[in-house]
């Protein structure tokens, strides 16, 4: 379906923002172990169950594990080869992990060892977790398909054929129903794990190339970015509000139901913008470095962390 515009226009990331005021507080950086060349990491999950921060250490094929208490690396998990993503379950003990090599793996976090893998192939990329059915999602990048797998038995359960190549994804808490983002087709389908189909397609919105998805259940709000542009999707209604110019080069974006923000990771620009999903605002955006792509937000907190690639830190902020 394409979706029509109701009244949001695009703004600037710092339009209605205060200079005098940034949206976020600067708290440091976690230094990750250093490499002989040069570094690339990819995306990063968050756990506020066990206050863990899960790194995908592609170039090292590690899972890098912080504790965001202690600021500190408490522990690597070898051998994943060319790590993408991880997924959390329903048990804070074990996480998913998507290898582009062609498996996912089972790690045991508080062992820090890896305890299955499953045969994929697909190079596998973005992960995700589905609570109400008890479903891990993977999408296969090369085959363009999305693989469901039983979290529990590590079975797969089949796979489902997509109209394009696979990016990232959201899951509702509540209904499990997936947005995952077709980059090359500038759109995002509306997937149901049980039935593993598509619901609905998405269009229009000024979507190309999308990449980070993020949904707020409060507002009914899908967001979704994608060349310079956060498209904001009204499921209620089926109607496209409008669009908030954010930087360039965005991969992952984050939601934060506490204070009902979104953020992005602006790769391209050196910062992530901030945007208010009640009043549909930017707050402003704020400064990180190269190559900061990927991110990752504790509710629990109202702590940011962002992945600079160039420089193997993770840089902390607190909202605001």
């Amino acid at each position: 379906m394409a979706l029509c515009l109701l009244g949001l226009s695009a703004c600037s990331p710092g339009a209605q923002a205060d200079p005098l005021k940034p949206p976020l507080t600067d708290r440091g950086n976690i230094q990750l172990p250093k490499e002989a060349g040069r570094p690339a990491f990819d995306l990063l999950t968050l756990d506020s169950r066990n206050g863990r921060l899960y790194v995908s250490h592609s170039s090292a094929s590690t899972l890098e594990v912080i504790d965001v208490r202690s600021r500190k690396l408490v522990g690597r998990v070898a051998g994943l080869g060319s790590i993408k993503a991880i997924a959390l379950t329903k048990d804070p003990n074990i996480v998913y992990t998507s290898e582009s090599s062609g498996s996912i793996g089972v790690v045991d976090v508080p062992g820090l060892k890896l305890i299955k893998t499953l045969d994929l192939g697909g190079s596998p990329d973005a992960i995700e977790y589905d609570p109400i059915h008890d479903i891990v999602l993977v999408g296969l990048a090369s085959d363009k398909k999305v693989a469901f797998v039983d979290a529990t038995a590590v079975t797969l359960l089949g796979t489902m054929s997509l109209p394009g190549s696979p990016e990232l994804m959201a899951v509702d808490q509540k209904t499990g129903v997936v947005y995952l983002a077709i980059h090359d087709l500038n759109e995002v389908v509306k997937i149901d794990p049980v039935t593993r189909s598509i619901l609905k397609t998405l269009k229009g919105c000024d979507i190309k190339a999308p990449t980070g998805v993020a949904y707020d259940p409060d507002q009914g709000l899908l967001f979704v970015a994608s060349s310079g542009n956060l498209a904001v999707i009204d499921l209620v209604i089926e109607q496209c509000r409008g669009g908030i110019d954010i930087g360039r080069g965005t991969d992952q974006i984050a939601f934060n139901p506490h204070l009902h923000h979104v953020y992005t990771a602006d790769g391209g620009s050196r910062y992530v913008s901030v945007i208010d999903t009640v009043n549909l605002k930017p707050l402003g955006v704020f400064g990180t470095g190269p190559e900061a792509g990927t991110l990752a937000v504790d509710p629990t907190t109202d702590m940011v962390y962002v992945m600079v690639a160039r420089a193997g830190i993770v840089a902390t902020y607190h909202d605001p």
